[in-house]
C-alpha cells in the first residue's frame, strides 16, 4: 500500500515539473516576445510625433515688409523660417513659440536662405543675402550669417556676419570682410555703413593692423 502511494506521489511530482517546463517554453517566452514587440511599436509611434512637433514650427516662403519714418522700405524673404527663444540660446527652439507668437510675446525668427532689400526714399536699393539670419519682428533688426553679402550699386561686401539696425539705419559688417567695387578690392575686419548720411567706414579691430587694399586703373 505504501509502495503504491509512493509511486503515485512521484508521478504527481513529475507531472508538476513537466507542466512548469511546458508553460515556460510555450507561454512565458511568447509573453516576453509580445512585450518586446509592443515596445518597438511604441517607439515607432513616438518618432513621427516628435517629427510633427518640429515641423509644426516651420514656416515656408516667408516674407515681411516694413517701412520706417524716413520712408525707407525693408523687405526680407526666406525659403523657410522657425520661431525660437533667445533666452534658451541660438540653437534652442521654444516648443511654445507659435502660441506665444499669437499674443505678441515671441518675435524672434530664424530664417534660412535669406534675401532682403532696403528700398530708400530716393529709390536706391541695398541688397542683402545670407544662408541664415535672425530676425526680430518688433524692431526689424536682423543678423545675417554664413555667406553673407551686401550689394549697393557697383559696390559689394562679403563677410561672415552682417548686422542691420533698422531703427538706426545702420549696418555693421564683421569677420572676413571683403569690399569690392569697380576698381578696388579691400580686405578688413569691419565695415560700418550709415544709411542716413551715406557714409562708409572701413577699419581693423587692432589699430596696429592695416587694411589691405588693391586697385586697378
Amino acid at each position: 500500500m505504501n509502495k503504491k502511494i509512493t509511486i503515485q506521489f512521484i508521478l504527481l511530482i513529475l507531472l508538476i515539473i513537466l507542466s512548469i517546463g511546458f508553460y515556460n517554453k510555450y507561454f512565458f517566452d511568447k509573453e516576453i516576445e509580445n512585450k518586446g514587440t509592443t515596445l518597438k511599436l511604441d517607439e515607432k509611434k513616438k518618432q513621427p510625433a516628435g517629427k510633427e512637433k518640429d515641423e509644426s514650427n516651420i514656416i515656408e516662403n516667408l516674407k515681411y515688409t516694413s517701412k520706417d519714418l524716413l520712408g525707407n522700405t525693408y523687405i526680407v524673404e526666406a525659403v523657410s523660417a522657425k520661431f525660437f527663444d533667445k533666452s534658451f540660446g541660438d540653437e534652442t527652439f521654444d516648443k511654445d513659440a507659435l502660441s506665444r507668437q499669437v499674443i505678441g510675446v515671441e518675435n524672434n525668427i530664424r530664417l534660412s536662405d535669406v534675401r532682403a532689400k532696403i528700398i530708400q526714399k530716393n529709390n536706391d536699393i541695398i541688397y542683402i543675402k545670407s544662408k541664415i539670419a535672425d530676425y526680430d519682428k518688433v524692431s526689424n533688426n536682423t543678423i545675417f550669417k554664413i555667406n553673407a553679402s551686401v550689394q549697393y550699386q557697383e559696390q559689394k561686401i562679403d563677410a561672415n556676419i552682417i548686422k542691420l539696425d533698422f531703427l538706426k539705419n545702420y549696418i555693421e559688417i564683421l569677420e572676413n570682410v571683403h569690399y569690392i567695387n569697380e576698381n578696388t578690392s579691400i580686405f578688413a575686419d569691419k565695415v560700418e555703413i550709415d544709411l542716413i548720411n551715406k557714409k562708409l567706414k572701413i577699419s581693423m579691430r587692432e589699430q596696429k593692423d592695416k587694411v589691405f587694399i588693391t586697385s586697378k586703373y
